[in-house]
């Protein structure tokens, strides 16, 4: 995997000291508008090429993978622009603004036979593995809860009348689709789409909401996930089961550590070393070295299925992006 890569933020640093980490798989390329952040970027983690025009890069017939951590409301841009050049994708998530965006992009990887992933380290970590396993030991599931807020570095200028892309409605920006995300992503991972739900969020003036809470109701169970970007707190997740319990340490973004009480037992399962980043690039690169385009597709079923949900709680919240409306 020769790997060009779109973005400079922090996240994207994680990514790539994991693929520096991760036999086959390297980066070739960085993309950023800004040719001097692009260098400095490029210099931190010893990569050879540098640009600043999206398209140059994907005329390199080095490259054969793309992978984009640029604002929310460009993914879908950048990932159609990379697809159509015959390139794979990795894309950060939420993979797109909107489900008819998805679709499309979905299909258009199944057309030419390449990879599409949404980066999405939850679905890569051991110790979410380890939650899906011990289920079955709590017994039936009543309650699920799951918390995760994290006070924004931009909050601070937000209070003092500058928006940043994270709290700008034309990025697709706020707390829902960066934070409590996770959450939902955690809660559908381990069992699928809700027969119910409604997103109560705190909105500013411009309809971008900064913490809010999403309620999930199931046949037999009901979940809460709390998100917030202008807040901070202890993180973490937990099942609520008639025989016992599962906390997770650190909640959705983390599972740091997960404990398993019952009235029989006290367990606690880790089996995770490093930061979430690297187990994502490790599992997606297992999944290309195999030639899985199959296994590729059928997670892109739950990719679909978590934005078509998102998409729905949002607007029916009234919080409304650019991309709703072009």
């Amino acid at each position: 995997m020769k790997v060009g890569t779109i973005g400079t933020g922090n996240i994207l640093q994680m990514i790539l000291g994991s693929i520096a980490e991760t036999e086959g798989i390297t980066c070739e390329a960085v993309y950023s508008r800004k040719m001097e952040t692009g260098k400095r970027l490029a210099e931190k983690f010893d990569v050879a090429k540098v640009y600043s025009v999206y398209e140059e890069m994907l005329k390199d017939e080095v490259i054969d993978f793309i992978y984009i951590a640029s604002p929310n409301s460009l993914h879908y841009e950048h990932a159609k622009k990379a697809l159509e050049a015959g390139k794979n994708v990795i894309c950060e998530k939420p993979f797109t603004t909107t489900l008819k965006e998805t679709r499309e992009l979905i299909a258009l990887a199944k057309e030419k036979k390449l990879y599409l992933f949404e980066a999405v380290t939850l679905m890569y970590t051991p110790n979410y593995q380890l939650i899906r396993e011990h289920l079955g030991e709590i017994g039936k599931i009543k309650l699920v809860q799951c918390s995760y807020c994290q006070y924004s570095s931009r909050y601070d200028a937000l209070l003092n009348g500058e928006v940043t892309n994270v709290f700008n409605p034309a990025f697709s920006g706020g707390s829902l689709m960066d934070i409590n995300f996770y959450n939902v992503y955690f809660i559908m991972g381990l069992f699928g789409k809700p027969s119910e739900a409604r997103y109560y969020p705190n909105c500013i003036e411009n309809g971008i909401d900064t913490s809010g809470i999403v309620m999930m109701s199931y046949p037999d169970f009901q979940c809460s996930c709390t998100g917030a970007k202008d807040t901070w707190g202890v993180n973490c997740a937990q099942i609520h089961g008639e025989k016992g319990y599962i906390y997770v340490t650190e909640g959705s973004n983390g599972c740091k550590e997960i404990k398993v009480v019952t009235k029989e037992n006290e367990t606690i399962y880790n089996e995770q070393t490093t930061h979430q980043w690297y187990y994502e690039i490790q599992g997606i690169t297992k999944i290309v070295n195999k030639g899985a385009y199959e296994e590729c597709y059928k997670r892109l079923d739950r990719t679909a299925e978590v934005v078509g949900f998102l998409e729905e709680i949002r607007k029916d919240a009234g919080i409304i992006f650019a991309a709703d409306v072009d």
